[in-house]
């Protein structure tokens, strides 16, 4: 599964709104790697992503 999350946020590098989602009500984007969330924030400004947390979807959004 590790390698499965590390392809994924290398594959942000090209196009990283192919992939993200708004999260509603948030000011932050979501990154769906099979069972597993990835909460992102995004720095327009500098060109950043930020990923804040990553953990299993029945628990990611319990925070």
């Amino acid at each position: 599964m590790s390698k499965r999350i590390v392809d994924k946020i290398k594959s942000l590098q090209e196009n990283p709104f192919r992939f993200l989602e708004h999260h509603e009500g948030e000011n932050y984007y979501k990154l769906r790697i099979g069972d597993y969330r990835a909460l992102v924030d995004v720095d327009f400004k500098n060109k950043i992503l930020i990923i804040q947390v990553l953990d299993k979807r029945s628990r990611i959004y319990k925070r």
